[in-house]
C-alpha cells in the first residue's frame, strides 16, 4: 500500500519544504490545507502558480498574517473575496497586543481590499465588517465613502466606528440618495446628524429619517419641516406617528394633513385636551364641507365570489400568512392580476401587498416600507414593477397606501406617467434603504 507524503502524519520541516515543490498540484493543494504546517511554508505556498492552491491557504486557518498582503493583490476574485471574508471576521478577534503586532499585515490586507477594483470583494469587507468595532477608521472610512450602494450603505447604517463628525462631513461631500437613506435609517441618528441630514433637502433621506423613531430631530428642526410638508406629502405620516410631537406641532398638523391622518393624530394618547379639541373642530369643519369623493374604476373588475374559489381549491395553503400564500400561489402558477384584484376588493391589503412583492420580485419588507412611507410615487412604482397597469395603481395608492386623491399619480393616457427611469429609480431606492 502506497503511502500518502502529504496526510500520513507527521512531516519534517524538510518534507515539507519538498512537497511545496513538488510538480503535482494536487500534492501542493493537500499540503496547503494542513494546518500542522509551519508558517514559512504556508506563506511560499500563498504565491504558488495554481490558484486552487492559494485558495486552500486562503482558507487554512494557520495561514501566517504576512500571507494577507500578497493574497489581497492576487489576480483571482474568488480567492480576494475569501480572503476579504476571513480576515474581515478574524479583525475584531484580535487582541491589542495582537493588533499591534499584526496590523502591518492583517489591516494593511484590509486596506489593500477596501480599494479593490471588484465590487463584489468590497461589499463582502464592508457587510462582513458593518457591525465591528475594533477595525480600523481609515478602512471604514473608504467603504463609506465607496461609490457603490451595496458597499457603503452597510457601513453607513450600522457601523460604530463612525462618528457623528465623519458621517456629517461624509453627508456634506455630497453622497447619492441612497446613501443618505441608510445614515437616516441608523440606529442612532443625533440632532446634529439629522440637521446635516434635512439639510440636503433630499425629500427620501428625511421620509427615511422621519420614519426613523430613533432618530433625534431637534424642535426647530421638526417644526421646519412640519411646514414644508405642507407641499411635501411624503412627510405627513411619518411626521404624524413621531413618537413626540409637541401640541404645536400637532395643532400645525391638524391644519392640511389627509382625513386619515388627522384620525390618527387625534388617537395619539400624548395630545392634551385643548389641542384635541381643536383636532375635533378641524375634522368637523371637514365633514360639512366634504363632497363626494373621486372614485376610479378599475379596468378588471372583481370577479363574482371573489377568491373563494382559489380559498376552496387550495384550503390548506390559506391557513398560512399572506407571505407564505403568495409564495407558494407563485410556485404554482396561481397567482395573477385577477387574484390582486379580487383581495383588492375584498379588502385584504396585507395580502394585496404580499402579491404585488411576489410579482415584483421584491422581499416583502420592501414592498411594506414602501406603503408604510406613504410614499405615492413609491407605490407606483412597486405597482410597475409588479406587471399591474397605471389603472390598477391607483386603486392600490388610494386602498391600500392611502394616498390622498390630490397626491395620486394618475395615469397620462392610460399608461404610466413617471418615465421608466424614473419608477426604477423608486424600486432602487427602497432596495438599497433594506441593505
Amino acid at each position: 500500500m502506497t503511502k500518502d507524503p502529504v496526510h500520513d502524519a507527521p512531516l519534517t520541516y524538510e518534507e515539507a519544504r519538498e512537497l511545496a515543490r513538488h510538480q503535482d498540484v494536487t500534492v501542493r493543494k493537500s499540503l496547503a490545507e494542513r494546518e500542522d504546517i509551519r508558517p514559512e511554508i504556508l506563506f511560499y505556498l500563498a504565491g504558488d502558480k495554481d490558484s486552487e492552491v492559494r485558495r486552500a491557504i486562503t482558507e487554512n486557518k494557520s495561514t501566517p498574517a504576512q500571507a494577507y498582503v500578497e493574497l489581497a493583490r492576487d489576480s483571482n476574485d474568488d480567492i480576494r473575496s475569501n480572503l476579504a471574508e476571513k480576515i474581515a471576521k478574524l479583525a475584531p478577534t484580535l487582541s491589542a497586543s495582537q493588533v499591534d503586532k499584526m496590523q502591518n499585515f492583517t489591516f494593511q490586507a484590509l486596506e489593500i481590499l477596501a480599494s479593490d477594483q471588484l465590487t463584489q470583494v468590497r461589499s463582502v469587507l464592508a457587510d462582513t465588517l458593518k457591525d465591528v468595532a475594533n477595525v480600523p477608521e481609515d478602512v471604514i472610512l473608504k467603504l463609506a465613502k465607496d461609490a457603490e450602494l451595496a458597499v457603503s450603505c452597510p457601513v453607513l447604517e450600522h457601523s460604530p466606528v463612525l462618528s457623528d463628525e465623519d458621517l456629517q462631513e461624509i453627508i456634506s461631500s455630497g453622497i447619492s440618495s441612497g446613501a443618505l437613506g441608510a445614515i437616516s435609517n441608523r440606529a442612532h441618528v443625533s440632532s446634529d446628524v439629522s440637521d446635516a441630514i434635512v439639510g440636503t433637502n433630499d425629500v427620501s433621506a428625511i421620509t427615511t429619517l422621519l420614519c426613523n423613531d430613533s432618530a433625534q430631530i431637534r424642535e426647530d428642526t421638526l417644526d421646519q419641516l412640519i411646514e414644508e410638508s405642507r407641499n411635501v406629502t411624503e412627510w405627513q405620516g411619518p411626521l404624524v406617528h413621531r413618537p413626540v410631537l409637541s401640541d404645536q406641532a400637532s395643532r400645525r398638523l391638524a391644519e392640511f394633513v389627509a382625513d386619515n391622518l388627522l384620525d390618527t393624530l387625534k388617537g395619539r394618547e400624548d395630545i392634551a385636551p385643548t389641542t384635541l379639541s381643536v383636532i375635533r373642530k378641524e375634522m368637523n369643519r371637514r365633514l360639512k364641507h366634504s363632497e363626494a369623493p373621486e372614485t376610479t374604476v378599475v379596468e378588471v373588475k372583481a370577479q363574482k365570489g371573489g377568491n373563494k374559489e382559489l380559498r376552496r381549491e387550495y384550503q390548506w395553503l390559506f391557513q398560512q400568512p399572506p407571505q407564505e400564500i403568495a409564495q407558494n400561489l407563485k410556485r404554482m402558477n396561481r397567482l395573477n392580476v385577477q387574484v390582486i384584484v379580487n383581495a383588492l376588493a375584498e379588502g385584504e391589503y396585507d395580502f394585496v401587498v404580499a402579491c404585488i412583492a411576489e410579482q415584483a420580485n421584491l422581499h416583502i419588507s420592501i414592498a411594506q416600507r414602501m406603503i408604510a412611507m406613504r410614499s405615492a410615487r413609491g407605490i407606483t412604482a412597486l405597482c410597475w414593477k409588479s406587471g399591474l397597469s397605471a389603472r390598477m395603481a391607483v386603486e392600490v395608492q388610494t386602498r391600500v397606501g392611502h394616498i390622498p386623491a390630490e397626491d395620486v399619480v394618475r395615469p397620462h393616457k392610460g399608461k404610466y406617467a413617471l418615465s421608466e427611469e424614473e419608477l426604477q429609480w423608486q424600486v432602487d431606492f427602497f432596495n438599497n434603504m433594506s441593505m
